[in-house]
């Protein structure tokens, strides 16, 4: 288990137990990394661990407190997809896991991961006690380089390197929060996370999500009658749907931008694994001068979470201020992380995996598709161009939540599709992903569906 969330256990037991008390005060960070001999990054994500989960609540520049105990419920949705997190996590079960995003974790071995580390001892310098607010030059400099082959080109001084992404766009929303609260458009549906952060800190309001990108005679509706202040979008491989954007409507977008004066949050984790033009950014298409996009690519997405590093790329005019969000919420990465991050994109390692899995992807697409085919109760929502998950809707004759039960107790590990959503909606849909399952796992997997689906029509388990 991660020092993360073994952390967040005991503080939840403290919680729990009584120890800490309902409205208290949560002990400084500075104290808790002490007290529990790791870094701050490691206390702020086991924090915010507790925070979603409904343990704790925050006050800006103040501290995190403790929550009621009534406040502590979790409704049945959620503890369906906290088991399944659960189950996946026990490696003894011998569960096929189609809620895992992990990709190229599997290839960061130990020995791998020793060598990169023996590598950084013997890079280090003269520099190796200064600190870096922006992150490590050196690696910025990796990192404009490498982004450059995705046609985006930004001075390095606006690359800023930190350790989470939920985090940054945290400190975003804190930046322009000194007025009413913000209001938020993002897609219908969106991914899990981003919409336990914004729901917290902003008024959100969804927009429907077309087979090219958003439904934009609805966005203009909305942007004619209230003021939206961000925009957060995945115009590439969009969670859950698989989703691309086209050109059109990402250009589209930016236009819109500058018309209502509103700024863009762009998530673009999974670009590197495709090499077609139609998967370019928004940020590659804005015009300098005109900055409104705020461009987030991170790194343990692909890579897990021993190189825990997210690349943010600044409109110039918010660089400052971003800076000082940074300060005060004090999240950077490692030397030794930025450093592994480094040698990985310079020595060709990171390009040598992402050609060998590009690959792999391809097979597990077809082969999972052709399976998923045969079966007439399941319909694939988007046919994906590529990608590691893929978007389903069961036959409304299939009870939704008697399959998702079925699909755990025969060690099926799936993600339930209302969880993508702001309003927990019973759509039939959920959503498959095989970034770390074989072919073989694969077949196993569909066929356990294919049993579990057969049943459920066969004992009348209509919704």
């Amino acid at each position: 288990m991660k020092k993360y969330k073994k952390i967040a256990q005991i503080i939840k037991s403290k919680i729990l137990n009584g120890e800490w008390k309902a409205g208290e005060k949560v002990l400084s960070l500075r104290h808790l990394t002490r007290k529990y001999k790791v870094s701050n990054n490691t206390i702020m994500l086991a924090l915010r661990n507790l925070k979603d989960e409904g343990y704790l609540f925050s006050v800006p520049a103040v501290g995190y407190f403790v929550k009621e105990k009534n406040e502590h419920k979790v409704d049945k949705h959620m503890k369906t997809i906290l088991k399944s997190y659960y189950n996946a996590e026990t490696k003894s079960l011998g569960a096929i896991n189609f809620s895992n995003t992990e990709l190229l974790s599997k290839y960061m071995s130990d020995n791998f991961i020793s060598f990169l580390f023996k590598l950084y001892k013997k890079q280090e310098d003269s520099s190796k006690h200064l600190t870096y607010l922006c992150g490590n030059p050196s690696l910025i400099s990796t990192l404009s380089d490498f982004l450059e082959k995705d046609n985006i080109f930004v001075f390095k001084e606006n690359i800023i390197i930190t350790s989470n992404p939920q985090l940054t766009i945290e400190m975003i929303n804190r930046m322009f929060s000194e007025k009413n609260k913000l209001t938020v458009a993002l897609s219908n549906s969106s991914h899990y996370n981003i919409i336990s952060i914004f729901e917290k800190l902003v008024n959100i309001k969804e927009i429907e999500l077309l087979e090219d990108g958003w439904n934009f005679k609805e966005f203009e509706k909305l942007l004619s009658n209230e003021k939206i202040d961000f925009v957060y979008v995945t115009p590439n491989f969009h969670e859950p749907s698989g989703i691309c954007w086209s050109k059109t409507k990402k250009n589209l977008l930016l236009e819109l931008a500058e018309k209502y004066d509103f700024y863009i949050i762009e998530e673009d984790n999974y670009s590197s694994l495709f090499c077609e033009e139609e998967y370019i950014s928004l940020k590659s298409l804005e015009r300098i001068g005109k900055e409104r996009v705020f461009y987030i690519r991170d790194f343990s997405a692909l890579l897990g979470s021993v190189v825990g590093i997210t690349c943010v790329i600044i409109p110039p005019k918010f660089r400052e201020n971003f800076l000082v969000e940074k300060a005060i919420f004090s999240i950077s990465p490692s030397k030794i992380q930025q450093k592994i991050l480094e040698n990985i994109i310079t020595s060709g390692y990171l390009e040598f995996f992402l050609e060998k899995y590009r690959k792999i992807l391809f097979h597990r697409t077809n082969y999972l598709i052709n399976m998923l085919k045969e079966i007439s109760e399941l319909d694939i929502v988007k046919l994906p161009k590529g990608g590691f998950f893929i978007w389903l809707k069961l036959s409304s004759e299939i009870d939704e939540n008697t399959f998702y039960e079925l699909c755990l107790k025969n060690n099926l590990l799936i993600l339930p599709g209302y969880i993508f959503y702001k309003d927990i909606k019973n759509e039939q849909k959920f959503r498959l992903s095989f970034a770390c399952t074989s072919i073989n796992e694969i077949k196993l997997g569909i066929n356990k569906i294919k049993e579990i689906i057969k049943s459920l029509k066969t004992n009348n388990h209509y919704p």
